[in-house]
């Protein structure tokens, strides 16, 4: 998964609302297969809309997601809570 033009063929995409605006994130077609299982991994989860975003996409995919990590947390913004119940593994917590 990456941000908008950056993969080469055929993709397909997801977008999502930032604090500050929108954005999309793309994949190819084909990546996964229907029933494969995928754990996204991110540098930062904020608001989630990435991770949301990096779900929805594998989901729609036919991917089931079954865990997120993320290296830190910023649990003042409260993205977790808009992981619909999905696990979610942090290495650092922003205090």
């Amino acid at each position: 998964m990456r941000k908008p033009r950056k993969l080469p063929g055929e993709v397909i995409a997801e977008e999502y609302v930032l604090e500050y605006g929108a954005d999309r994130l793309e994949m190819h077609v084909g990546a996964v297969q229907p029933g494969e299982r995928a754990l996204i991994v991110d540098d930062l989860i904020a608001t989630g809309g990435t991770l949301c975003a990096a779900i929805k996409l594998l989901e729609r995919a036919g991917a089931e997601v079954v865990e997120c990590a993320c290296v830190i947390e910023l649990p003042e913004l409260k993205g977790r809570g808009k992981l619909d119940g999905k696990a979610l593994y942090i290495l650092v917590e922003s205090r």
